[in-house]
């Protein structure tokens, strides 16, 4: 591979403030390890696009190795980019490779269930989002299916949705009373609760989403099947070796599973279901 200049290994998803000198000291370990397996100059990354958004660096041909998300892995991203599996996390909600989301509210609220939020006003982190919209989606088009559906406004659940840019966001948003429910990421939570405990004590989770497969790591498609495993194998051994384990328990990461993208129709289920019960769109 002399000659290819990769771009850095990036976990962005889960790298907040609060935890970034041990998220740079994972993707160190996971840089320096692939670098000895792949025989790449470990001199020779390039640096990110400025500005560029998140689909060109996920689409980019010279991605070494960063984490996206299930929704855009099997929308904006499917057939663009290589399935290497996904992170185990030990935060409640999550089981093995799956996680779920955790529906919050103001924790002096008087809401107890999903239910008790219609014509409320729900928060979310973005359009693209698994774990804030494609899940939040599909726990109240269960709610919707009952109401045995109905004219567009009819089939609205909440008064009104917004979208925050983040987790964090939307968490911002519920504390200050400004909306008054949000699904979020379970590790999402697990961190919150950890790394800004004002923020969650003033939050109180009602409710959890169905589980699907957590947040993928993917390459790119220059890569071949021999060379993929090699890295799938590669980052199995930095995710579960003595090394790194400092960073890891810090990150709630304990283990890892090779996937494909078979593994990840649950989410198009989601998706289908709520569509097949009138409620195609969070509203």
């Amino acid at each position: 591979m002399t000659g290819r200049r990769f771009l850095p290994v990036r976990l962005p998803m889960y790298d907040w403030p609060e935890v970034k000198a041990e998220t740079l000291r994972l993707e160190r370990a996971l840089q320096g390890a692939l670098c000895a397996v792949l025989d790449l100059d470990p001199s020779g990354f390039r640096e990110r696009p400025e500005n560029a958004e998140l689909v060109e660096v996920w689409t980019d041909p010279d991605l070494l190795l960063t984490q996206t998300c299930g929704y855009p892995l099997t929308h904006a991203l499917a057939g663009r980019v290589r399935l290497l599996g996904a992170p185990h996390y030990s935060a409640p909600g999550c089981d093995g490779v799956t996680y779920c989301s955790q529906l919050v509210v103001f924790a002096e609220s008087s809401h107890r269930c999903l239910e008790d939020l219609r014509g409320r006003r729900a928060v979310y982190n973005g359009a693209d989002s698994q774990s804030g919209m494609n899940a939040f989606r599909h726990a109240v088009a269960g709610l919707r299916g009952r109401d045995g559906g109905g004219s567009e406004n009819e089939n609205r659940f909440f008064s009104d949705v917004v979208a925050s840019g983040s987790h964090l966001g939307s968490m911002r948003a519920v504390a200050a009373q400004e909306a008054d429910v949000a699904c979020i990421d379970a590790v999402c939570w697990w961190l919150a609760c950890r790394e800004v405990p004002d923020l969650t004590a003033r939050l109180r989770p009602i409710g959890r989403t169905a589980s699907v497969p957590g947040l993928p790591l993917i390459t790119s498609l220059r890569f071949t099947d021999r060379e993929a495993d090699l890295i799938a194998n590669t980052i199995d051994a930095v995710l579960t070796g003595p090394e790194t384990q400092e960073s890891r328990e810090r990150l709630g990461i304990r283990g890892f599973s090779k996937l494909d993208v078979g593994d990840y129709t649950g989410l198009l289920s989601m998706e289908r279901e709520a569509a097949g019960l009138g409620y195609p769109v969070l509203a």
